[in-house]
């Protein structure tokens, strides 16, 4: 399995996990669906929707597990655009509060390993911590 496959077949599981977790937000729906669907046609499209509109800008809160921050940036971000991967952004203000701490750990550790391969696709080197 490359690991393009191995990133697009997460972000498909995450997203059909919060549609799970959260049925009553239908474009968490939508965007499980729309990611299935550039799967097929377009599997590095979802990477890049990852790396520009996730992982550059929030790749540290992930990290620290920062719901503030991710508040913030999705916030700022909603207002001047929206695409497929923003809903998984917008549940942290919405959702997250009411969520269990299963789920809310669930969902940190598919958004680290939806890094870790962005990381590992694109070539990224951090700081040792």
């Amino acid at each position: 399995m490359s690991l393009l496959t191995a990133f697009t077949t997460q972000a498909v599981n995450f997203f059909e996990s919060l549609a799970e977790t959260i049925p009553e937000e239908k474009s968490i729906k939508g965007a499980a669906e729309a990611i299935k669907g550039a799967k097929k046609i377009n599997p590095a499209l979802i990477l890049d929707l990852f790396y520009e509109h996730i992982y550059k800008d929030l790749h540290l809160a992930i990290d620290l597990k920062n719901v503030d921050m991710i508040n913030l940036y999705g916030r700022a971000k909603i207002q001047n655009q929206f695409n497929e991967i923003m809903p998984a952004i917008m549940i942290f203000d919405k959702h997250w509060v009411t969520l269990s701490p299963t789920s809310q750990e669930a969902i940190w550790k598919y958004l680290k390993v939806l890094c870790v391969l962005c990381e590992r696709i694109k070539g990224i080197s951090l700081p040792a911590k």
